[in-house]
């Protein structure tokens, strides 16, 4: 990702991202293009599977086995390096009708038997998906999740991108898998190898990236996210993969869920603007849900609203704001103090729990607290626990322990969100208070520059101390010291050598 400099650092990530958009947005204004002609869209995720079950419905077909016998000899039959090929093996799969898939051969054999996985990844792909599709027993369920686990393994990336709207399947055959099986864990395995062999470099949008990051938060696993996730994506190309604006926005939105769940706020904010600054012919209902989360993780990362980047849509901003004006005033109501915060979300509490947004208005008054402990740091200098919950009690409008304040600050100074530290002073004999030192930038840069120091230090000794004893041992030493000792000589003070004994100075080229 492209970096700049004198950018404030939430705004970095859109510079890098600005051909991305425009790459988008061309690919909406063809798409539009070509629906008004009539002529439909070429590369609709969702267009292949309402035509087949479409057909399904208005013609029901047969299995004919020996039309699955004629496609299994033409694809055992193409080379995989002919692209012209390819592309006929690809176009026939795409015509053949959707039962023939999960029928078998003319000897009763399972396509998924005679073809290779690794040498024919399209054709296996075609009737791979399609069976998991029609699962619903959960023993057919597991067989499938181990053979799905084993393709992602073993295919040729190349030969399935001659049909991309199919690999969005595996996909959708993991996740009608896991419902069968009534286990979201299912999908997420199989799809993040799918996702590392189709794009090794992780930078690249494909089809299956929704379908992963969806399965994580349904799993409610976020963990495993991040290794996908935390590399930008650079690449988006509908003519290569099956996605469209649709995708990109699901992605970001559903990335910065994970993100969320995983406390990585700032992260978070960055997928959300990228999702709210994405080009689009109408405000998207997507948009608008990014835009709600945006406001509150804000809040809590930045205890303020950052500005969004110029070239976002304008009417989305005005629509959010006259349709959802509860995240304005919740907005609002964060830069009045805690009273005015709570009774903003007390107000508007049936509205967030309908949005499932009640916990992160919660960590909003959580993040509003430590922000008025910091805001005291910068008034005072030294305070005692006690005359810091009176303070807060007074702002807030609440009593505060001392005991529930100095787990508060301990969990602060951990998290490295405050910079002070905790002491236990006597006043008198038989009596302490607990002492709260605030340190600013400067004063904390050089603490950690003394102990740097310090430790510099004591690794200095102990190489020094490690030489000295070296030294010693030496045949050269013991030998110079037997002919002082024979003479009568000693030592000017006799005390142990490791810590006190002055080092041959005479020739400093011994130590270079």
């Amino acid at each position: 990702m492209l970096r700049h400099e004198n950018t404030p650092n939430f705004l970095n990530v859109h510079y890098s991202c600005c051909a991305l958009f425009f790459t988008l947005y061309n690919c909406v204004m063809a798409d539009r293009q070509q629906q008004r002609r009539g002529g439909g869209s070429g590369n609709n995720s969702g267009a292949a599977p309402d035509a087949m079950r479409q057909t399904g419905r208005q013609q029901p077909q047969q299995a004919d086995p020996q039309l699955v016998d004629e496609v299994l000899a033409l694809i055992t039959s193409v080379e995989d390096q002919d692209v012209d090929q390819m592309k006929a093996l690809a176009a026939k799969l795409l015509q053949f009708p959707e039962p023939q898939f999960q029928s078998n051969t003319t000897q009763n054999l399972d396509p998924l038997a005679v073809l290779d996985p690794s040498q024919h990844s399209l054709g296996f792909l075609f009737f791979l998906t399609s069976r998991c599709l029609a699962v619903n027993d959960a023993d057919q369920a597991i067989f499938f999740v181990h053979t799905v686990n084993h393709f992602v393994n073993a295919f040729d990336p190349d030969q399935l991108l001659y049909a991309p709207a199919r690999i969005t399947h595996i996909g959708n055959a993991l996740e009608h898998l896991a419902k069968v099986l009534r286990n979201p864990l299912v999908p997420i395995i199989p799809l993040s190898v799918a996702i590392e062999r189709l794009s090794p470099q992780l930078d690249t949008l494909t089809s299956l990236h929704v379908p992963f990051v969806k399965a994580c938060l349904l799993a409610k696993t976020y963990r495993p996210a991040l290794s996908i996730l935390d590399v930008d994506i650079e690449n988006v190309d509908p003519n290569v993969h099956d996605i469209s604006i649709k995708t990109f926005l699901l992605y970001h939105y559903y990335s910065a869920m994970v993100y969320i769940g995983n406390k990585k706020f700032a992260r978070a904010i960055e997928f959300l603007i990228l999702a709210i600054s994405a080009p689009a012919q109408v405000i998207s209902a997507i948009q608008v849900e990014a835009y709600k989360k945006f406001i509150l993780v804000s809040l809590i990362h930045h205890g303020r609203i950052p500005p969004l980047p110029r070239y976002t849509s304008v009417m989305l901003e005005k629509y959010f704001k006259s349709k959802y004006p509860v995240y304005t005033e919740i907005a609002e109501a964060f830069s009045e103090g805690l009273p005015k915060l709570r009774a903003a979300i007390d107000t508007h509490q049936d509205a967030l729990r309908e949005d499932s947004h009640m916990g992160l208005a919660k960590q909003c008054v959580e993040a509003l607290h430590r922000e008025t402990i910091k805001r005291l740091g910068d008034i005072y200098v030294t305070l005692t626990l006690g005359e810091m919950a009176a303070l807060l009690a007074q702002k807030e409008s609440r009593n505060v322990s001392e005991q529930e304040l100095e787990r508060m600050l301990l969990a602060m100074i951990e998290k490295d969100q405050i910079r002070a530290s905790i002491s236990c002073v006597v006043v008198e004999p038989g009596r302490s208070v607990k002492m709260v030192h605030f340190a600013d930038e400067e004063d904390a840069g050089l603490a950690v520059n003394l102990e740097m120091r310090i430790q510099d230090a004591t690794d200095l000794r102990k190489k020094v101390s490690a030489m000295d004893k070296a030294e010693g041992l030496s045949k050269e030493f013991q030998q110079k010291y037997m002919m002082i000792s024979s003479q009568g000589e000693a030592f000017p003070v006799q005390m142990a050598y490791e810590e006190d004994m002055d080092l041959p100075l005479d020739d400093e080229s011994k130590f270079s």
